[in-house]
């Protein structure tokens, strides 16, 4: 699948339309085309210019409809089908195109007006690819396939892909500005918009933990797609990381927990929040839940731009015994994980200006590492048999993966064998083995144990 040629069509039909609709004249109340127009056409479009002028086009190949507001004293032209331009009324404003055109019109409304949305974007498309799916074309930034049965996304230029519920979400890519002189560049991608899962113990089913950007919100959406609940949040404030499921009273009724950069939430089944949440905090960099030992105590880390890191439990209190020594200098940290290696914990804490900190439970320094990762990635960690033989792996600066041990900062493994945007470490087969999985603009790729790529 192409992206459409937004730019070619909108350069061929703003030229048409200035020629054929360039000044309006009649007024009244005009309805919405797309409230009526049938899924005999393949391709909708709408346009808006600066004076908030309104066109839409309705195409198959050979074949298509223009719908404006109002029209000029012109009533035939030559339209991009060729032959003469026919102009009539229709609910309070005119449809135009050629006579064999206008005669596949009908008001019988399907599945492509269900599709449409109603949007303040200057140019929206709406695409049916007669496959079972169709694409949406909304804004600046995302492209919205509805999949039906359809399993992998595609792969777009351009963009990064999701699935959520029966759809596919297309981010457009944000570009970094990068030196000249630098090698392969590495493409930064917009936040996903899926933070996690967090199961519904109402139905047994999972619920997706989803930021939406067009309404400021985190949702919680049912697995028919329904919002099940929704936290509106302050303008300026998204989230920060991923969220966590939580079941704070060890009672198999889940809550959600996520963090914006001035509180802590603690959301549950019905949106409602737990009781001492949100737990207010100014300039929150990092935030993560832990359950060390599987038994239902929750354990809340959260870090700020002071180099703090607090540490609390139950209902938001802080937890006895913690005693972290605050970072100095500007340093906070950015990513938060706990990791169990043979019985032993630690909270890897990977910091601002690249350096790494693995603490004890209580807070105070476990061992010591001259690894440096880039910050601005969220890294994934190999365990091993020993701290010092665990690994970290990261991308750097260039968009390499790269992988070093805790013990001696050694590149091992992964380290400059793919570029990516994002890594992991996942269990894709299922023996108890985790597999790298990395993604470079939506494309994902698999290594096995040995630093392979495979299918």
């Amino acid at each position: 699948m192409k992206v459409l040629p937004i730019f070619s069509v909108l350069l061929a039909a703003g030229a048409a339309w200035f020629y054929l609709f360039g000044s309006t004249s009649e007024g009244g109340e005009v309805e919405s085309p797309t409230e009526y127009a049938s899924d005999f056409w393949d391709v909708w479009e709408r346009w808006e210019n600066e004076d908030e002028a309104v066109l839409y086009r309705f195409s198959i190949p050979n074949k298509e409809v223009f719908h404006i507001a109002h029209k000029n004293n012109i009533t035939s032209v030559e339209g991009y089908s060729g032959g003469e331009m026919e102009i009539k009324p229709y609910r309070g404003g005119y449809l135009v195109g050629t006579l064999s055109s206008l005669e596949k019109w009908v008001d019988e409304p399907g599945e492509m007006s269900e599709k449409w949305t109603v949007s303040s974007d200057k140019y929206l498309a709406l695409e049916n690819l007669r496959d079972g799916r169709f694409k949406l074309l909304a804004g600046k930034n995302k492209i919205v396939v509805w999949i039906n049965s359809f399993d992998e996304p595609e792969i777009i230029d351009g963009f990064s892909a999701s699935l959520l519920d029966d759809r596919t979400v297309y981010t457009r890519i944000e570009v970094d500005e990068v030196d000249e002189e630098v090698v392969n560049p590495v493409s930064r991608v917009i936040a996903h918009d899926i933070l996690g899962l967090t199961r519904n113990h109402r139905n047994g089913s999972d619920l997706d933990i989803v930021w939406n950007v067009d309404l400021n919100a985190v949702q919680a959406i049912g697995s028919g797609g329904e919002v099940v609940w929704s936290k509106i949040l302050e303008e300026g404030l998204e989230p920060i990381g991923m969220s966590f499921e939580v079941d704070l009273y060890g009672n198999n009724k889940y809550q959600t927990a996520f963090a914006v950069a001035s509180a802590i939430f603690l959301v549950d089944i019905l949106g409602n929040n737990v009781k001492g949440f949100p737990y207010q905090e100014n300039g929150i960099t990092s935030f993560a839940v832990f359950d060390y030992d599987h038994n239902d105590k929750f354990r809340f880390l959260v870090a700020n731009d002071a180099g703090r890191l607090y540490n609390l439990r139950g209902e938001g209190e802080n937890t006895p015994g913690w005693n972290f020594k605050v970072l100095r200098n500007g340093v906070s940290i950015q990513q938060l994980s706990h990791l169990r290696v043979g019985q032993s914990d630690y909270i890897y804490a990977g910091c601002s200006d690249g350096s790494v900190r693995l603490l004890r439970r209580n807070g105070q320094l476990r061992g010591s590492t001259s690894v440096r990762i880039n910050p601005t990635f969220t890294p994934a960690i190999r365990l091993s048999s020993t701290i010092g033989k665990t690994a970290v792996l990261f991308i750097d600066e260039q968009g390499w993966v790269q992988e070093l041990t805790f013990a001696d900062a050694k590149h091992v493994g992964m380290s400059g064998l793919a570029q990516a945007d994002k890594v992991s470490l996942i269990d894709m087969d299922g023996d108890g083995v985790e597999e790298v999985v990395t993604e470079l603009n939506g494309v994902r790729s698999v290594y096995n144990s040995r630093n392979e790529k495979i299918n």
